[in-house]
C-alpha cells in the first residue's frame, strides 16, 4: 500500500460536468398502477388507456418501467376500469408510492428530462441521441467544397450532464457528384450522408446500381409509387433518372429488425474530408484550429449551453422544462478531486530518461542505444526502384542507416545487406525478384531475416505496399520495413532513426522499457492481453489477440484468427495458446492474466460478460485453474473532459486519473485516465472499467499498470491514449483485415514460422 501511495499525487481538475440541483421545497414522486387483477401487460394497457387522465391529475409525468414519476403530488386515486369482456371489471388505481431522493430512479428521470431538452432545441439539428449542431454557425471552405458545423454533445451522467464541443464536417457536393467522378461504388460503404431536404443522417450500407429513381416502393399509407414521383409530390424535387439508389437501414424503436430504406444520391451530401483535403497541410491546419479548441473555449461553450438548457421551453407551450420538475442545472462546470500517477523512468540501453522532467522531448531523447537489441548479425535485404530517384533514395538511406547503426550499436545490421534493384513497379516483378533473392540465399544456406523495401509512392499510397508485406509475411516468413522514397526527402536522419526503432521491435528487440510497474505484477508472473476484431461490411472478419511474454511487458505473442470474431470459442482458443506460449518462454503458466477489451460502451457490457468472459474462464480452467483473471474494458468515445484547475485552464498532466464519486459511481470500479501529452487542442480521456477481478482491492494497481503500458508502444515516442497491448491488437487486426482479399490464392495471413518468432511484424 505504501508503494501505491507513493505512485500518486493529489490534484484538482476542472471538468465539463454540470450537476442538477433540486430546488428548495420541491420533490419528485413515484406512482404505480394498481389493478384488481394485476399483471405487467394489464398495467401497461391501463397506462396507455388512461394516459390522458393521468396527465390531467399529474400535469407532467414520465412512465419508466411501469413506474410513473411526476413533480406533482396527489393522493391515491381510482382512474376507472379495464374492461376485459368479463362481468367483473378490473379496477385501475393510480397509487402514490414514495418521494424520490436519489439513486437509480432519479438518474432515470434525469436521463428522460435531458432527452426531452435535447429534442426541443430550436434552430439545431440533432444527430444521434446526444449531439446537436447549429447549421447557421458554419465555417465555410468554398475552395475545397466543405463546411464545418459547430455543436455540442450532451451526455447524462449520474446526477448531471457532461457538455462538450462537437463538430460535423459536410461536403458541399452530393454523393452523385462524387460517384460521377470516381465510378467506384464500393468506397461509399460505411460512409455517413445527410439528406438535403430534411437534414437527417444515415450510414450507407451499399450502392444499388441495379436500381434507379424509376423503381417502385410502398409508401407508409400503403400506396405504390416511384421514388421519382414521391419526391416530386412531397418535396417538389425533380430527380435525375440516371443514378443508382443508396441502401441504408433505419432502426425502429420497439422492433428487433431494422427497416431497409433507399435514398437518392443527388439529395445526399457526403460528410467527412476527402483524401485531397487531408493531404493539404494548410487546410488541415485551419480545420484543426476550428475543431480542436483550447480548454477555456470548451469550458465557455459548456457553460453557455448549460444556461441554454436551463431556459429550454416545452414544445408548443411557454412552460420551462426544468422549472416544471423543480430542477436547476448548474451553469458552472464542476471542480473535481483527481490524482496523477508519477510516470517514472524510461529504461534505455546506456542511459535512462526521467519522464517527470519539464522539457521532455522523447522524439530526440529516445534516439540513442535501445534497451535490448538483436545481437546476431542479420541476413538482410534492401530492394529499391531502379530509376534515378530510387538510386538517390538508396544512397541516402544507407548513409543515414550507417550513422544510426553506429550510434545505436545495432550489431545486427553490421553485416552487409543484399541489395537488389526492382525494374518494374508491378506486383509480379516484385514477387519474381524476391523469389530469385530467396533462392540465392537458400543455395548459400542462408535464411532471409529482414527485408527493407524502398519503394516509390507517397505516404499511405504505395502501389506495392500490400505486395511487399505479403511476400515477407507469407512467402518468406520474415518481418519487413517499407520505406517510401518521398519520406526521405526531409529530416532524413531523424526519420531513419525512428525507422530503426520500429525495426528493433520488428526483430524482437525492445526499444525501451519502463520502471516501477506495480509490485503485484512484478512479484507474480503476469501476462497482459488484448483482443480486437476487424469487422467491416462485406469483408472477412479477423480476430487479433496479443499477449505479453516477459516480465517487463515489452515482448508479445501475436495471433490472428481468420474469419473469427468474439463469439463461439475463439477467445477461449486464443487465451489457451497465449498461456501455453507464456509457459514455453517462462517455464510457468501466468499467475495473473489481465485482459483489456477496447471500444466497449455501457450498453455492450452485458455482451462482454455474457459471451466473452465465460470463454476466458473456460480457457483458464482448462489450462491452469490457479491463474487469476482481471478483465478491464476501455472506451475512448466518452464525453468527459478535464482541465488543470487554475486561472488559465489547460490540459491536465499526462497520468491524470479521475475517479471521483460524482461521475464514476457504478457497479464496477471505473476511472478516467488522460495518458497522452497533448500540445494542441484538448486531451481526450479514456474511461476504464474493471468488469471482473479474482484479486480484491486491485483498483490502484490497475490504474498504475494501465498508465505505464501507455508508454510502451514502439511506433510513437511518448504515451498513447490506450495501453500498448490494446493498440498492438488494433494494429494487427487492421493490418491483416484491411488487406485480406477472399480472391487471393494464398491468403494475406502470416505463416506460422513468423508468428512463432514473437515479433511485432505488423507495426
Amino acid at each position: 500500500m505504501q508503494q501505491q501511495d507513493q505512485q500518486f499525487k493529489n490534484v484538482k481538475v476542472k471538468s465539463n460536468f454540470h450537476q442538477f440541483e433540486l430546488l428548495p421545497d420541491r420533490q419528485i414522486y413515484r406512482y404505480k398502477i394498481e389493478l384488481t387483477n394485476y399483471s405487467d401487460i394489464n398495467a401497461q394497457k391501463a397506462i396507455n388507456n388512461y394516459r390522458q387522465k393521468i396527465a390531467e391529475n399529474l400535469m407532467t409525468f414520465y412512465c419508466i418501467n411501469l413506474n410513473i414519476y411526476s413533480p406533482t403530488k396527489i393522493a391515491t386515486k381510482v382512474l376507472g376500469g379495464l374492461n376485459e369482456g368479463q362481468e367483473i371489471q378490473n379496477i385501475v388505481t393510480l397509487k402514490f408510492i414514495e418521494n424520490i431522493v436519489g439513486g437509480t430512479k432519479l438518474q432515470q428521470i434525469l436521463a428522460r428530462i435531458v432527452k426531452q431538452i435535447v429534442s426541443t432545441q430550436q434552430g439545431m439539428v440533432q444527430i444521434g441521441k446526444d449531439k446537436l449542431f447549429w447549421p447557421k454557425i458554419s465555417h465555410q471552405f468554398h475552395a475545397h467544397k466543405f463546411e464545418i458545423w459547430e455543436g455540442v454533445q450532451i451526455v447524462q451522467k449520474q446526477f448531471g450532464v457532461m457538455i462538450d464541443c462537437a463538430y460535423k464536417i459536410l461536403r458541399q457536393n452530393t454523393l452523385l457528384d462524387d460517384l460521377l467522378i470516381t465510378k467506384e461504388v464500393d468506397r461509399y460503404e460505411g460512409m455517413i450522408v445527410m439528406t438535403k431536404y430534411n437534414q437527417k443522417f444515415y450510414r450507407v450500407d451499399n450502392i444499388e446500381t441495379a436500381m434507379s429513381p424509376k423503381d417502385l416502393f410502398i409508401t407508409e399509407n400503403g400506396q405504390e409509387t416511384s421514388f421519382k414521383e414521391y419526391y416530386k409530390q412531397r418535396y417538389n424535387i425533380k430527380l435525375n433518372d440516371k443514378q443508382p439508389l443508396i441502401k441504408t437501414h433505419l432502426r425502429i424503436k420497439g422492433k428487433q429488425e431494422d427497416k431497409m430504406i433507399y435514398l437518392i444520391p443527388e439529395l445526399c451530401q457526403l460528410t467527412g474530408l476527402n483524401e485531397t483535403v487531408k493531404s493539404n497541410f494548410q487546410v488541415m491546419k485551419e480545420v484543426s484550429r476550428i475543431t480542436k479548441p483550447n480548454a477555456q473555449d470548451r469550458i465557455d461553450k459548456s457553460e453557455k449551453f448549460a444556461k441554454q438548457m436551463n431556459s429550454t421551453i416545452k414544445k408548443g407551450s411557454n412552460i420551462n422544462i426544468l422549472d416544471t420538475w423543480g430542477l436547476k442545472l448548474s451553469s458552472i462546470s464542476m471542480n473535481i478531486e483527481a490524482k496523477t500517477v508519477r510516470p517514472g523512468t524510461l529504461l534505455m540501453g546506456n542511459e535512462n530518461i526521467d519522464l517527470s522532467q519539464q522539457n521532455l522531448n522523447l522524439d530526440q531523447q529516445t534516439q540513442k542505444k535501445m534497451y535490448q537489441m538483436p545481437e546476431k548479425k542479420l541476413v538482410w535485404v534492401l530492394i529499391h526502384y531502379y530509376k534515378e530517384r530510387g538510386q538517390e533514395a538508396k544512397k541516402l538511406l544507407l548513409e543515414n542507416m550507417k550513422l544510426a547503426i553506429t550510434e545505436y550499436q545495432f550489431y545486427g545490421f553490421y553485416s552487409q545487406p543484399i541489395i537488389k534493384q526492382l525494374q518494374e513497379e508491378r506486383d509480379k516483378a516484385l514477387v519474381q525478384l524476391c523469389d530469385d533473392i530467396n533462392k540465392e540465399c537458400e543455395q548459400k544456406q542462408q535464411k532471409i531475416e529482414f527485408i527493407i523495401f524502398l519503394l516509390p509512392g507517397q505516404k499511405k499510397n504505395s502501389r506495392l505496399y500490400r505486395c511487399a508485406k505479403f511476400i515477407s509475411m507469407q512467402k518468406i516468413g520474415c518481418p519487413s520495413q517499407v520505406v517510401l522514397e518521398d519520406t526521405l526527402s526531409k529530416n532524413t536522419r531523424s526519420i531513419v532513426n525512428k525507422i530503426m526503432v520500429q525495426i528493433c521491435a520488428k526483430l524482437g528487440g525492445v526499444p525501451w522499457a519502463i520502471d516501477k510497474l506495480p509490485h503485484l505484477f512484478q512479484q507474480q508472473h503476469s501476462m497482459i492481453c488484448a483482443a480486437e476484431c476487424y469487422d467491416r461490411l462485406h469483408q472477412t472478419k479477423h480476430l487479433a489477440f496479443c499477449s505479453t511474454v516477459d516480465k517487463n511487458m515489452t515482448r508479445y505473442h501475436s495471433q490472428i484468427l481468420k474469419g473469427a470474431d468474439y463469439k463461439g470459442d475463439n477467445l477461449k482458443k486464443s487465451l489457451i495458446v497465449a498461456m501455453q506460449v507464456y509457459k514455453d518462454k517462462n517455464n510457468i503458466y501466468p499467475e495473473i492474466i489481465v485482459i483489456y477489451r477496447d471500444g466497449i460502451s455501457d450498453g455492450q457490457i452485458p455482451v462482454v460478460l455474457g459471451d466473452e468472459f465465460p470463454q476466458y474462464e473456460q480457457a483458464i480452467k482448462q489450462t491452469n485453474p490457479s491463474s487469476k483473471l482481471i478483465l478491464v474494458i476501455c472506451n475512448k468515445r466518452v464525453a468527459g473532459k478535464f482541465y488543470q484547475a487554475g486561472h488559465r485552464p489547460d490540459n491536465p498532466a499526462s497520468g491524470t486519473i479521475v475517479d471521483s464519486k460524482e461521475i464514476c459511481e457504478g457497479q464496477q470500479p471505473n476511472f478516467y485516465l488522460i495518458s497522452q501529452i497533448t500540445r494542441q487542442g484538448t486531451s481526450q480521456p479514456t474511461l476504464y472499467k474493471i468488469l471482473h477481478s479474482d484479486i480484491p482491492n486491485i483498483e490502484n494497481d490497475i490504474k498504475v499498470l494501465t498508465y505505464k503500458l501507455c508508454w510502451l508502444y514502439y511506433n510513437f515516442a511518448g504515451p498513447i491514449k490506450i495501453p500498448a497491448p490494446v493498440r498492438y491488437a488494433h494494429c494487427l487486426s487492421e493490418f491483416i483485415g484491411s488487406r485480406y482479399q477472399r480472391s487471393d490464392k494464398d491468403p494475406f495471413i502470416p505463416i506460422e514460422e513468423l508468428v512463432k518468432k514473437g515479433v511485432l511484424f505488423y507495426i
